[in-house]
């Protein structure tokens, strides 16, 4: 049998990683620390109304929409030859329907993104 380059290389094996030579920092594994760690990190109510550099999804509330398969077809349509999103065109009406019944709340998401 013939021996080639190929032979005389072999693969890099990994070590494996010991979890028991590791120590704790020194503020690490403290009660006080961790639950004041964990208020940190945890999801709190945000602390002003401003939602500047958020994303979309974080500053707005998600809501599905079911419409007849021919209304979507036409409302697509209408938006392509508008040069608008189906979203906008949504959100518009929304903020008529909010106008016509005497709503003051605010309809449009704010983020940090230019409008065009």
């Amino acid at each position: 049998m013939a021996r080639t380059a190929k032979d005389d290389l072999t693969m890099a094996k990994k070590s494996v990683v010991s979890y028991a030579g590791l120590a704790l920092g020194e503020h690490q594994g403290r009660p006080e620390t961790l639950s004041a760690a964990a208020e940190a990190l945890s999801p709190a109510a945000p602390q002003s109304t401003k939602t500047a550099g958020q994303t979309l999804k974080a500053s707005s509330a998600h809501l599905m929409l079911y419409l007849h398969p021919a209304a979507a077809k036409a409302l697509k349509r209408y938006a392509l030859d508008q040069n608008v999103k189906v979203h906008d065109l949504l959100i518009e009406a929304v903020e008529d329907w909010f106008r016509v019944h005497g709503l003051q709340e605010r309809v449009r998401a704010d983020t940090t993104r230019r409008q065009s």
